[in-house]
C-alpha cells in the first residue's frame, strides 16, 4: 500500500509541475515554434479596464509621481482603475501630459501609477 500511495503523490507532483511549466518558463516554444513571451505580447485584453503598457521598464508609483513601487513592461498586461492629474510628463512622442493612470500590473500583481504616456 506504501508504493501505490507514493506513486500517486508522485504522479500528482509530476502533473502539478506540467500545468505550472508554461507560467513558470519565460523560454518555453510553443506548438508555432515562436517563443511564448513573444505570444504574450498579443494576449492583453483591450477595451473597458484592459490595456497594456507601452514600452519597457516602465515605473509603477504610490501616488502620481510618487515613489516607485515595480516595474512594467509591454506584454505585462494592466488593468485599469482611474485617473488622476499629477507631475507633467514629456512622453517619449515629445507630448506632455499631467494624466497619471492607476493600474494592476496582471503578470506581477503590483498595483500603481503610470503616466498615460506609457499606456495603451
Amino acid at each position: 500500500m506504501m508504493k501505490r500511495t507514493t506513486r500517486t503523490a508522485a504522479l500528482a507532483v509530476a502533473g502539478a509541475a506540467l500545468l505550472l511549466a508554461p507560467f513558470t518558463t519565460g523560454h518555453a516554444v510553443a506548438a508555432t515554434g515562436a517563443p511564448a513571451a513573444a505570444k504574450s505580447l498579443a494576449a492583453c485584453e483591450h477595451g473597458g479596464p484592459h490595456t497594456d503598457f507601452k514600452g519597457t521598464n516602465i515605473h509603477m508609483r504610490n501616488k502620481p509621481g510618487g515613489s516607485h513601487v515595480g516595474w512594467a513592461n509591454q506584454g505585462d498586461c494592466a488593468y485599469w482603475y482611474q485617473a488622476d492629474s499629477g507631475p507633467r510628463v514629456q512622453c517619449p512622442d515629445g507630448s506632455h501630459t499631467v494624466a497619471w493612470q492607476l493600474v494592476q500590473n496582471k503578470r506581477t500583481g503590483v498595483v500603481g501609477y503610470v503616466s498615460a504616456c506609457f499606456l495603451g
